[in-house]
């Protein structure tokens, strides 16, 4: 389904108790989330924004000289760690898992690292089992969400309305799928059938991506090893990321960075490739409008058109749209600007179909 937003993409952050959930959103975020070492210390909904690093947005704003600058962003939010049973009340999870049914994404954090200081709390690391645990709370989550529907919709379809037999069919084959616990997402369903449950915000029909939480320097072996089978068992990217280094970072310069780098040969995980993954996982493009007035980057999905891109500008412009003018964003700089890039014939005049490429720069005529 298409990303109708833009600025505010965001992500849900799940997984067991102190595998480093609250310490990579701190990291992300730069918040003061307790991080504390030990089961349910977030007991509250955080929520933080992050600004995506765009080096085309900047160069766009210089030029220009621009007065107000508007990166996309991502809206991370971080909920209290899950345990088996969480869908049932056990622990804090249960409580906190609708904040994050509206999210278009679903990151979980994996603890694969060896710690006699922090506790797991089923005592082992296996971060494949973990994800089985945290993703059955989820399946579970669906299920209480799929029978509650059914039991609305039992009614109409008993009156013999084609829509209510038809979506209660549907709900009736996702929970069969649910109870052999399989995730929504991995159930091919059409986008027809999509649309029919799109407002039950089902949690295993988001897309997913993988953070395995690591201490670069030990066992990186292993934790390939690891990578490599959630890879062939979900086909999602998977990140390996130290998260406690990540947020440790932020404060060293390029220089101790860089001596970190030809230490240990092999170059750390940082919050761009976090934000990058997220990226490849909804399948996103970035597209730009500017002026000396305000610069903005807007993020749609991949196969958009030049339409549906003028709608996440404004839906006014969609509504009302004529045509649009395009040029890539370096090309355009390059050249001097708009009118020289013109010049060149490195503008084109497109209609509604045109599909948006990624850097793209847009000037859209619309009657409204």
């Amino acid at each position: 389904m298409s990303v109708t937003k833009s600025h505010s993409l965001s992500i849900g952050v799940v997984g067991l108790p102190n595998v480093g959930k609250s310490t990579i959103f701190n990291s992300l975020t730069k918040l003061a989330v307790p991080a504390e070492n030990f089961p349910f210390c977030t007991i509250d909904k955080n929520v933080g924004v992050v600004e995506i690093p765009d080096s085309r947005l900047s160069r766009l704003s210089k030029f220009f000289q621009a007065e107000k600058i508007v990166p996309s962003s991502m809206t991370f939010v971080d909920i209290a760690g899950l345990v088996k049973g969480a869908s049932q009340g056990e622990g804090l999870g249960n409580q906190f898992l609708s904040h994050i049914r509206e999210t278009d994404v679903i990151m979980y954090v994996l603890r694969a690292f060896e710690s006699s200081n922090i506790v797991h709390v089923y005592d082992r690391i296996n971060p494949i089992e973990d994800f089985e645990i945290v993703q059955s709370e989820l399946i579970f989550k669906d299920i209480e969400s799929i029978e509650k529907r059914m039991h609305a919709v039992e009614k109409i379809k008993r009156s013999g309305d084609e829509k209510g037999i038809k979506e209660y069919e549907l709900l009736s084959k996702i929970l069969k799928k649910l109870n052999e616990g399989i995730p929504v997402i991995e159930m091919g369903l059409t986008d027809e059938e999509n649309i029919l449950i799109y407002d039950l915000f089902l949690l295993t029909n988001k897309r997913r991506l993988f953070i395995l939480n690591y201490k670069e320097g030990i066992e990186r072996g292993k934790v390939e090893n690891w990578k490599k089978e959630l890879e062939e068992k979900t086909k999602d990217i998977v990140v390996i990321v130290d998260v406690k280094f990540v947020g440790e970072m932020a404060e060293m310069t390029e220089d101790q960075i860089q001596e970190y780098i030809e230490m240990l040969d092999i170059k750390p995980g940082l919050v761009e490739d976090i934000i990058q993954a997220a990226y490849q996982t909804l399948n996103l493009i970035t597209f730009y409008t500017g002026s000396k007035k305000e610069c903005n980057a807007w993020c749609i999905q991949s196969g958009a058109s030049a339409k549906e891109a003028a709608g996440v500008i404004h839906t006014d412009l969609e509504h009302g749209f004529i045509t649009a003018d395009v040029v890539n964003v370096d090309e355009m700089i390059d050249s001097g600007g708009w009118v020289e890039a013109k010049e060149r014939g490195l503008v084109k005049n497109v209609g509604k179909e045109y599909i948006v490429k990624d850097g793209d720069y847009m000037i859209v005529l619309s009657n409204k």
